[in-house]
C-alpha cells in the first residue's frame, strides 16, 4: 500500500492570509521609500522553494540587492533554478551561520526571518541581526504563535481563567521555559508577562511580541533605537506572528513614527495591539460583485453580508460571517487573485 505523505513546502504562495501579510509588507516598504531610497539596501530571507517574496520585491524594487539563506541543498538548487532577478544570490547556509560570518554589515538591510519554530537560538539570532543592523534597516520577525499550552488539554475554544491544578506542574515548566530559558544574553523579560492568561490562544501572540520587541530593542545599542511598525497574526496552517520595526538613529525616531503614520494605513506602534488577518476565500464572481460597494465608510462586514445576501460561514454562522468580511473589507486592495489554467 502506497503511503500518502504531506508536502515539507507548503503553497504559500496560493494562502491568502499569507499572501495578504506579504502584500502588507511591500505597502510599508513603499511607505519607507517615501522617507529614505531604498536602491541601497540589501533583502535577506529564507525564501523556500518558490521565492515568491523576492519575486515581488525584484518587480517593484528592481535596483535592490537579493540574498536568499537556505541550508536544505537541494532547496538551493530549486531556488536557483526559481532565480527571478540578476542581482539575487542563493546561498547554501544556515540564518545563524550567515549573520553570524556573512551578514552584509556596510548597507542598510531589510529581513524578514520567517521561523518555524520558537526557541532561544532563535531569539538569539534576532538579537544579532538588531546588534549588526545600520540605521534605516528594516527588520520583520515572523513566529508560529500557537499556545503551547494547548497541548496540555483542550483549551483552544475554552481557556480555563486559572490554571486546572492537574495541570499547574506542566504550565509551571512551560512558563520557566519561556520565561528563562528563552532570555537571551542581556535581555530581562518581566515576569508579569508569563502568567496562565498571557499562555491563552488569544493573548499568547501578544507574548511573543513583547518577547520580540525586548530582544530588538536590548539589542539595537544607542544611538541606534527600534521603531515598532506593525505586529500582526494570521492562520497559515497555524496561528502565526509577524512583527516589523525600523532600525533608526534616536534623533529621527518621532519623524519616522509622523512619517509612518500618515503614509503607511496599517501603522501600529503599539506591540500589544497585535492586529489580525482573517480573510474569508472568496470566488473571484463573489470578489467582482463586493468590488461595487468598496470601499466602505466604516468596515464593518455588514454591508458585504447584505450584498452577498447569504452567510458565507454557513448556518448559524453570522457573527463568524461578518469578522471574515470585514476583513475583506479592511484589506480588499491587497486580497490576491488566484486562478486555474488548463492545459
Amino acid at each position: 500500500m502506497s503511503r500518502l505523505s504531506e508536502s515539507r513546502h507548503p503553497a504559500y504562495h496560493l494562502r491568502p492570509n499569507k499572501a495578504v501579510d506579504r502584500f502588507v509588507f511591500l505597502e510599508l516598504l513603499r511607505s519607507l521609500e517615501l522617507r529614505c531610497s531604498l536602491r541601497q539596501h540589501v533583502y535577506v530571507a529564507l525564501g523556500g522553494p518558490f521565492l515568491e517574496d523576492f519575486r515581488l520585491l525584484s518587480q517593484h524594487f528592481p535596483q535592490m540587492a537579493l540574498i536568499c539563506v537556505e541550508q536544505d541543498r537541494e532547496t538551493v538548487k530549486r531556488q536557483r533554478f526559481h532565480m527571478c532577478s540578476r542581482k539575487m544570490q542563493c546561498i547554501d547556509s544556515s540564518l545563524g551561520d550567515f549573520i553570524a560570518t556573512r551578514y552584509p554589515t556596510s548597507k542598510p538591510t531589510i529581513v524578514w526571518a520567517d521561523y518555524t519554530d520558537v526557541n532561544r537560538e532563535y531569539f538569539a539570532e534576532v538579537g544579532d541581526i538588531a546588534r549588526k543592523a545600520l540605521p534605516h534597516s528594516l527588520l520583520r520577525i515572523t513566529f508560529p504563535a500557537e499556545s503551547p499550552v494547548l497541548g496540555l488539554g483542550e483549551y483552544a475554544h475554552r481557556y480555563p481563567p486559572e490554571v486546572p491544578k492537574a495541570k499547574k506542574a506542566a504550565f509551571d515548566d512551560i512558563r520557566r521555559s519561556y520565561e528563562d530559558d528563552m532570555a537571551v544574553d542581556g535581555i530581562v523579560f518581566r515576569p508579569d508577562w508569563f502568567q496562565w492568561s498571557d499562555f491563552s490562544p488569544k493573548k499568547f501572540p501578544r507574548l511573543l511580541a513583547r518577547m520580540l520587541r525586548a530582544v530588538v530593542e536590548g539589542s539595537s545599542t544607542f544611538p541606534r533605537v527600534f521603531l515598532p511598525l506593525h505586529t500582526v497574526k494570521y492562520s497559515d496552517g497555524t496561528i502565526m506572528l509577524s512583527m516589523t520595526g525600523l532600525i533608526c538613529r534616536a534623533e529621527e525616531r518621532d519623524l519616522f513614527a509622523k512619517h509612518f503614520n500618515d503614509h503607511f494605513a496599517f501603522y501600529s506602534p503599539n506591540c500589544d495591539e497585535v492586529d489580525v488577518i482573517d480573510v474569508p476565500t472568496l470566488t473571484t464572481k463573489e470578489r467582482l460583485h463586493l468590488d461595487r460597494i468598496l470601499p466602505t465608510v466604516a468596515a464593518t462586514g455588514e454591508k458585504c453580508v447584505k450584498r452577498l445576501g447569504y452567510l458565507i460561514e454557513g448556518d448559524d454562522s453570522e457573527g463568524a460571517s461578518r469578522r471574515k468580511l470585514q476583513q475583506f473589507e479592511k484589506y480588499y486592495r491587497l486580497y490576491p487573485y488566484f486562478g486555474k489554467l488548463v492545459p
